[in-house]
């Protein structure tokens, strides 16, 4: 029974590792990897940007954005466990341009 469930935790954490690695674009190839090329604010910069607003929240995706004018990066945050934090950045700018913030 405890040979199952390890095997199946491990299955699940690289499930997940696989799945930030889809949804996060620093990483990304093809076209989301095009787009980080056009953006001025790299994926790391926007990360950092984020996490100097709120320090201590973790970053749950990121993502550029394409459709939106200026080329957003759209992060989600999670802090203190209670909190999402959504957050568009300009990724020519570096400004934040929306926040929200609600209890999860």
């Amino acid at each position: 029974m405890l040979r199952f469930f390890f095997n199946n935790s491990l299955s699940l954490l690289a499930l997940s590792v696989l799945t930030c690695a889809a949804i996060l674009p620093c990483a990304a190839e093809g076209d989301a990897g095009s787009l980080t090329k056009k953006a001025a604010i790299s994926c790391e910069k926007a990360e950092a940007i984020a996490l100097a607003k709120y320090p201590g929240a973790t970053v749950e995706e990121i993502e550029i954005e394409r459709d939106e004018t200026p080329m957003n990066w759209d992060i989600e945050l999670r802090s203190e466990g209670i909190w999402k934090i959504e957050l568009e950045i300009d990724a020519q700018s570096g400004e934040i341009l929306k926040t929200r913030k609600h209890r999860i």
